[in-house]
C-alpha cells in the first residue's frame, strides 16, 4: 500500500459474550483506498465495522484512526473524528421526507456548508431530487437505500465505513447504486472506504479486497478481477 496509513487494526479480538468473532485481526486501509471486506456470512465482516466504530468493544488489540488510538473513544467521539458509518438497517427516518432526512443528517455542519455539500450529494444520487417531498417510508428500496448512503456520504469524512449498500435490492437497483458509489469515489479520491459487500461482480473498480473467514483474514488482493475467477474463490473465499 503506497498511499499514506489512515486506518490500523493490529490484533484485534471481538466477539459477543463467550462467542468469539474476530480472532485477531490486522488490517491496513490507506487515505483514499477503497477496500472490500469480503468473505461468507458470518465470518466477521460487520462486526469488524462495528468495532472500529466502537458499537463493539475489543477484547484484545488496539485501533489507529489518523494515527490516534482509538482505544477508550465513544462511537460520537470516532464518527466526530471523521469516520462515517452506514448500517445495515435502520439507517433512514421512514415517517420523515427524503428532504428532512438530509436535512437532520446535515444538523453537524455550518449552514453555508451543508448547502453546498446537499447539493454535492444530490448530484451523485440526482433521482432523490424529484422525491424530496415525499415520505421516505414510501419509496422504492433503491431510493431509500440511496438516501440512507447519500445521508452519510454528505459529511466529507476521512473515512466511510459501508455495511453491504446493496443489500436486499433487485439486481439492476444494486448495479445503479454500486456505480454511482464508484462515481462518488472518483471525484472525492481523499475519502477511503471500507465496504461489505457480497456482489462481487460489481466491485471491479476497488483498491483492494480482503477475505474475512472464521475472524481471520486469510488472503487479500489488489487485482479484483480474480474476485470473478471460480478457481480463486473456491481456494480462498468458500
Amino acid at each position: 500500500m503506497n498511499r499514506e496509513l489512515l486506518l490500523e487494526l493490529k490484533g484485534v479480538r471481538c466477539g459477543y459474550g463467550s462467542r468469539p468473532v474476530l480472532n485477531g485481526v490486522d488490517l491496513a486501509v490507506g487515505r483514499g483506498e477503497a477496500v472490500l471486506l469480503a468473505g461468507p456470512n458470518g465470518c466477521g465482516k460487520s462486526t469488524m465495522l462495528k468495532t472500529i466504530l466502537g458499537l463493539l468493544p475489543p477484547e484484545s488489540g488496539t485501533i489507529r484512526f489518523g494515527g490516534v488510538s482509538l482505544d477508550g473513544m465513544t462511537t460520537e467521539k470516532r464518527v466526530r473524528a471523521g469516520i462515517g458509518y452506514l448500517r445495515q438497517t435502520g439507517n433512514i427516518f421512514p415517517g420523515l421526507t427524503v428532504e428532512e432526512n438530509l436535512d437532520l443528517a446535515g444538523l453537524a455542519l455550518r449552514a453555508s456548508d451543508f448547502e453546498r455539500e446537499k447539493e454535492r450529494i444530490l448530484n451523485v444520487f440526482d433521482f432523490l431530487k424529484e422525491v424530496l417531498k415525499k415520505r421516505s417510508g414510501i419509496l422504492s428500496g433503491g431510493q431509500r437505500q440511496a438516501l440512507a448512503i447519500a445521508m452519510v456520504l454528505l459529511h466529507p469524512r476521512p473515512l466511510y465505513l459501508l455495511d453491504e449498500p446493496t443489500a436486499g435490492l433487485s439486481p439492476g437497483a444494486a448495479a445503479d447504486i454500486m456505480e454511482r458509489l464508484r462515481g462518488f469515489r472518483e471525484a472525492n479520491d481523499g475519502h477511503a472506504i471500507l465496504m461489505v459487500e457480497h456482489r462481487l461482480e460489481l466491485l471491479q473498480w476497488i483498491d483492494r479486497a480482503v477475505v474475512l473467514i472464521q475472524g481471520r483474514i486469510q488472503a487479500e488482493t489488489d487485482d479484483p478481477k480474480v474476485l470473478l475467477d471460480p478457481q480463486w474463490l473456491e481456494k480462498h473465499y468458500f
